[in-house]
């Protein structure tokens, strides 16, 4: 275990994280350079095209140190200059919707690289996942980046590190990984600073002899061989044919492969402990291998681990496929996904408009697009998404005798905190709109950069607040939130009428401050996609009883009087009023046909 160091690199998005782990890659003799894609680990093709990581990547490197001259501490002094090093490196995402991935991923090292773009300077994602790693209380590098661009200000970002983390700037290094300049500099520190694993997770036995402490932080299925769980091993040793056990679904099961990442799945004999690697289960269902569950002996005798929590989806959407054939091949895509990103939630849905679906929650709409072009690339579904909408909470009701239903008497909204990092000279701009988005001010620090803090509803955020802070501060802004709590509010359900009828799939709870504009923008865009009928249709907005916006789509006409030559103008009326009345007849028994394009276009403009 002397010689094994485990790490991860943590940024704000497009800071390079991935870029340096391909010359990790190449310093190490994984790959050769210039013979491999660029951004390596990011296999996901909808990653690779948005240009960001979505997914947390594992690789193995081993590494002869003889070259280096180490200085190091005590708990690694035994390890010699002819020994090969096992680097085990996890690659995170750096958007704020990914954060759990991260989790994961810390949950899992000794170390972490927090890499800082030169160009930009310490952004919203950075100090969040900075403090996600002070918390576990692994070792940090610093890292300035992109050294090499004109506009790269290196001694300015030192400063905001060495503000941020209280360390002299000598201690901060500057790289470029696009170059390399740096990276055998950095490759060294790695292995200087970041300890080896302890011998368990209390400190103390044989590792090897001990009893078997394994903690799943990803999966994926695979058809032949199961579900394949990512490990790390705290304690003890799986090897091919071993019983071992669930700990939170109570299944047994033998293992079947073990390896790790090359960043290919390669087999070994053995996983001991302080590795990370992979388990072939074998097993078919799977909901039985869930990630953050461990993997103990058989007997279960050993005590589960418990690294990190369970996340919450926080917005939600229905999803629903164009070919109502189609809703079996979405749910086994929902499923195969769920494998390898635990914050996905979903349950079956009906829409008397769209046929049977699912409610899915997402942490965020970046989530939800990757998760929706997913689906539809690597599944080749064709899917209708509702509008994103966050879960209010019901207060409490009461039960009316006299109309014989639940009366609803109060909602509760969540809230999150979100933290800003902007330029001084767009604080005014960024301050009033956080104010017109329902925002309350919590503080402000200007020591090295202007951060901002505000306590928001989680509704107005997923609303257009990002693409107004970017516009606003001409792209500069970053921003990184965590959910508070629930908090109660003026709230009730806005309900749409088509002559009268209730439409479900545009129903939600909206808060009194928006409900009017939210009214006057729907029943506009219903009527310019909803096609004229042979009768008129009503389209109306009701909240608390009372209609608060309508429009008319007036009907289809036939000229009855065409044949008519002349003669009284009473046979004229007459034919008139007997259209006039078999339209009220029609839209008294008529039924208002939306079709499935409408609900595309407008769940795409919403």
């Amino acid at each position: 275990m002397n010689f094994i160091r485990n790490f991860a690199i943590i940024a704000h998005v497009d800071h390079g994280k991935s870029t340096l782990a391909d010359r990790f890659l190449e310093f190490t003799g994984v790959v050769e350079k210039g013979k491999h894609e660029e951004q390596l680990l990011d296999r996901n093709p909808v990653s690779r095209e948005r240009g960001i990581t979505i997914k947390l990547a594992p690789v193995r490197m081993e590494f002869r140190i003889n070259n280096l001259e180490l200085r190091m501490n005590n708990a690694n002094k035994k390890i010699q200059n002819s020994e090969f090093c096992i680097l085990n490196l996890i690659d995170t995402p750096g958007h704020a919707d990914f954060s759990y991935e991260v989790d994961r991923t810390l949950a899992c090292v000794e170390g972490a690289i927090l890499l800082v773009d030169a160009s930009q300077g310490i952004q919203a994602q950075t100090i969040s996942n900075a403090y996600k790693a002070i918390e576990r209380n692994l070792v940090i590098i610093p890292v300035v980046n992109k050294i090499d661009l004109p506009n790269a200000d290196t001694d300015l970002t030192k400063k905001q590190i060495g503000d941020f983390l209280g360390i002299p700037g000598e201690e901060i290094f500057a790289i470029s990984a696009k170059t390399g300049e740096g990276v055998n500099k950095l490759l060294q520190a790695v292995i200087e600073k970041i300890p080896a694993p302890s011998l368990n997770p209390q400190g103390s036995g044989n590792p090897e002899g001990s009893a078997l402490q394994t903690l799943i932080f990803d999966s994926y299925y695979d058809s032949h061989k199961g579900v394949i769980a990512f490990v790390r091993i705290f304690s003890g040793s799986v090897k091919s044919g071993m019983r071992v056990f669930l700990a939170s679904n109570k299944e047994i099961f033998a293992v079947r492969e073990v390896g790790f990442f090359t960043p290919e799945l390669k087999q070994t004999e053995q996983l001991m402990s302080g590795e990370i690697g992979y388990i072939t289960t074998n097993l078919k269902d799977i909901h039985k291998v869930g990630v953050g569950d461990a993997i103990v002996n058989e007997k279960g005798s050993s005590t589960p681990l418990s690294r990190y929590k369970k996340v919450k989806p926080m917005v939600f959407v229905s999803i629903f496929s164009v070919e109502t054939d189609e809703y079996l091949s979405l749910k086994n895509a929902l499923e195969k996904l769920y494998l390898n990103d635990s914050s996905l939630e979903f349950s079956p849905i009906y829409s008397k408009a769209l046929g049977s679906g699912f409610r899915v929650g997402f942490l965020g709409l970046l989530h939800a697009d990757v998760v929706r072009e997913r689906l539809e690339r690597e599944f080749n579904l064709n899917l209708i998404l509702t509008p994103a909408k966050v879960e209010f909470k019901v207060k409490k009701s009461k039960f009316d005798h006299d109309s014989k239903q639940k009366q609803l008497s109060g909602f509760l909204e969540p809230y999150i905190k979100i933290m800003m990092i902007i330029p001084e000279k767009y604080l005014g701009a960024v301050m009033q709109l956080c104010q017109s988005y329902r925002a309350k001010f919590i503080s402000m620090d200007n020591k090295s950069q202007m951060i901002l803090s505000y306590e928001m509803p989680m509704s107005e955020m997923i609303s257009d607040f990002h693409d107004k802070l970017k516009s606003l501060s001409s792209g500069y802004a970053s921003l990184d939130w965590q959910f508070l709590d629930y908090r109660e509010v003026e709230a009730d359900e806005l309900i749409l009428l088509l002559n009268g009828k209730s439409i479900a799939e545009f129903s939600e709870i909206v808060v009194r401050e928006r409900v009017f504009d939210k009214a006057q923008i729907l029943v506009k865009r219903l009527k310019s996609l909803i096609p004229r009928q042979q009768y008129e249709v009503k389209i109306q907005a009701q909240y608390k009883g009372k209609i608060i916006a309508s429009e008319r789509i007036t009907p289809l006409r036939k000229d009855v009087t065409k044949k008519l030559y002349g003669g009284d103008r009473t046979r004229k009326d007459k034919l008139l009023e007997k259209q006039k009345l078999g339209k009220k007849k029609m839209k008294m028994v008529g039924r208002v046909e939306i079709p499935k394009e409408a609900f595309l276009k407008l769940f795409k403009t919403s």
